[in-house]
């Protein structure tokens, strides 16, 4: 599972803002986690120009910014007053810069937080996708972005979905997965897409008896058996269910230990983003899935796919960027 310690919430002082304010204060309460708040002021470039070439005696630099970051700093202190408990409060944190994404992805990188949470828009509202803003850190960031709207309650997450094709870069999203689980007390569904090329799972051994989706799934299933292992991840086992697809996490805690449902949903399907969007707002609650950053691709779930997920579904996501080390090597 992954340790969460230190939020970032970076605002625009928006009413979707909220959302992120209650959702970082609900994983803080569970896991003991302290929460900052952060507010980026875009650089003006263009008023620094006009300015100078008005000579007008207003000092942009000494006398606008201090105040705008003073009227800031206090919104994000009242806010946090308002959402945040005592004992997770962290600091209000106000930078300039002219890119603000950017910005918060380095700041949350630099400063060692475990995960970001911020809404999936901001001012500039847009029912076609995720805020610009939002969307850029998602894809800058290489620390896990949450991005959450007002339809998810804490009570009512009980579905946790992680699109696969079965690679490791895609099964970097279970630790993160298994940290909500622990929060929320919800389920994990893995779900693969057989594209009409095929699967990348075709590849394994198969077992004529069985259909193409009951391969799959055994292949899925060792498959994730072999990252847990090669991971070290030891304190996480598969227990295999009575009905096929429906199986359960055990994992140990020091003498304690408890279970988390799995479901497998294996579907065929035109493309894998287009799957992902059609079952993820009809049967769960949030996706957790692996991105790749800036560019390039590995396998089919990494690069544009999540992207695009990301960009335009309307379910809350959690990305997480596999570590640099791990998707030199595939």
């Amino acid at each position: 599972m992954k340790d969460i310690k230190k939020i970032l919430v970076p605002t625009d002082f928006s009413e979707n803002a909220q959302f992120a304010y209650r959702h970082s204060q609900e994983i803080a309460h569970r896991l003991g986690a302290k929460v900052d708040f952060i507010h980026i002021i875009p650089t003006l470039t263009y008023f620094h120009k006009s300015l100078s070439k008005m000579q007008a005696p207003l000092d942009v630099d000494k006398e606008l910014y201090p105040t705008i970051q003073k009227e800031a700093l206090h919104q994000m202190e009242k806010a946090m007053g308002d959402y945040i408990a005592e004992e997770s409060k962290g600091e209000a944190i106000c930078k300039i810069d002219r890119k603000p994404s950017k910005t918060i992805a380095e700041y949350a990188q630099e400063n060692g937080y475990d995960l970001i949470v911020m809404p999936t828009k901001g001012h500039h509202k847009s029912n076609l996708m995720r805020g610009s803003t939002t969307n850029k850190v998602v894809r800058y960031s290489s620390v896990p972005v949450f991005t959450v709207d007002e339809g998810l309650k804490a009570e009512g997450l009980k579905e946790i979905m992680i699109p696969t094709d079965g690679s490791d870069l895609s099964f970097t999203a279970l630790p993160m997965a298994l940290t909500l689980s622990t929060i929320y007390d919800a389920g994990i569904t893995f779900y693969h897409v057989q594209e009409l090329y095929g699967s990348p799972l075709d590849s394994d051994s198969r077992d004529p008896q069985k259909s193409d989706k009951q391969n799959i799934y055994e292949a899925l299933l060792d498959r994730l058996d072999d990252f847990l292992a090669a991971e070290g991840i030891d304190n996480v086992k598969i227990v295999r269910g009575d009905e096929k697809f429906r199986d359960q996490f055990v994992i140990s805690d020091n003498a304690s230990s408890r279970r988390v449902n799995i479901y497998t949903a294996i579907e065929r399907g035109v493309s894998a983003h287009l799957g992902i969007e059609d079952y993820a707002a009809e049967n769960v609650d949030v996706v957790v899935m692996a991105t790749h950053g800036h560019s390039g691709f590995a396998h089919l779930l990494l690069g544009s796919t999540t992207e695009k997920v990301a960009q335009s579904l309307s379910t809350p996501v959690l990305t997480v960027r596999p570590d640099e080390k791990k998707l030199s090597k595939k």
